[in-house]
This record gives structure tokens, C-alpha cells and sequence, in this order.
């Protein structure tokens, strides 16, 4: 089977740089493991639904600079890939975020975290960088599947993955809202 962003990107994935697709070329019961620094902000005001996201296993939680994290993911036979991101701050809090990623169709990802929650994903490659927009999040318990509109979370997701060498990429990870 084909890793997962292989199978989801197609033939874009050879327009990928070569860091960016080691980072994804996983499969079977292999494993990955990434280092790096964080900086993460956001608005006071959106601390409250910040929080509760957190308590569903999403989200970093405290904002910061120089924040190392390291990031394990590994995939199953099925192709799906699950994250585990743990972030060492400089005052000394952990933080961790869990995540898994399934194929839903070309161009198109879920990511799922705790207690049903997750985002759909539209990936692309634009001028070799691999990006993520999110297409609504979802809740998923038993039978029942509510689909919720960006506007009404974080706002809609733009994730873009540069690479900056044959060993280093750089990651931006934002949440826009549109104010009318």
C-alpha cells in the first residue's frame, strides 16, 4: 500500500521536495520521529473555545516562543496515520497533542482527535509546498455525524509545509476568520 499522502496526493506527490516526502513516506507498522521549535499564538479572546477544544485533545494549549517539540507518527496496515506531538516549553510545561489521519478520497484528508472531533482536509501541492484547508470540521459518536462550518470553530485552517533544505521544512499553521 501506498503512503497515506502518496495515495492522497496522486500524481502531485512528485512535485513534493524530497524532505517533504520522507517526513510522510511511512507505511505498514513503520514509525517517524521529527524535532523542532514551535511559536504559537493567538487571541486572548480565543482562549475559552482554545480550552475546550484542548479538553476534546486538540489544539496546543499555552501560546509561546522557542517551545521544542517532537513529533512521533506511525502508520497501520490500513494506511492511516497517527500523530503524537509532545511540546517542552521553556518554563517547563508539557503539553501533548494526539491526532490520526485517514484517506477519504483523492485531495482529501480527515483528522481526527478525541471523542469524535476532527477536521476535514483539502490537500494540495502549490509551487512545492504541501498545503492543508480545512472544509469543515465534524463530531462523530455512534451512528450520529454532525458536520459544524469552520466559522463556527476556529475559522477555516490554512497548513503549509516549505521545505527549507534536503533535512528542514518549515511549517505555518493559521486559523482564519472572516469578518463581514
Amino acid at each position: 500500500m501506498l503512503p497515506l499522502m502518496q495515495r492522497v496526493l496522486g500524481d502531485s506527490w512528485a512535485s513534493l521536495p524530497n524532505v517533504l516526502q520522507q517526513h510522510y513516506q511511512i507505511t505498514g507498522s513503520q514509525t517517524s520521529t521529527l524535532k523542532g521549535q514551535l511559536t504559537i499564538a493567538y487571541p486572548k479572546f480565543m482562549t475559552p473555545i482554545v480550552w475546550l477544544i484542548h479538553l476534546f485533545g486538540g489544539l496546543i494549549l499555552w501560546p509561546g516562543e522557542l517551545i521544542n517539540i517532537t513529533v512521533q507518527k506511525h502508520s497501520d496496515a490500513n494506511g492511516m496515520i497517527y500523530w503524537r506531538r509532545k511540546l517542552n516549553y521553556p518554563d517547563g510545561k508539557t503539553d501533548y497533542f494526539y491526532s490520526t489521519m485517514t484517506y477519504v478520497a483523492d485531495h482529501e484528508l480527515l483528522e481526527t482527535i478525541g471523542f469524535g472531533f476532527g477536521l476535514y482536509l483539502t490537500v494540495s501541492v502549490v509551487n512545492g509546498d504541501l498545503c492543508y484547508e480545512s472544509n469543515g470540521h465534524f463530531w462523530h459518536i455512534g451512528k450520529l455525524k454532525a458536520k459544524i462550518p469552520d466559522c463556527f470553530v476556529l475559522g477555516r485552517a490554512l497548513i503549509t509545509e516549505h521545505a527549507l533544505s534536503e533535512r528542514e521544512f518549515f511549517l505555518d499553521f493559521r486559523n482564519m476568520h472572516k469578518i463581514t
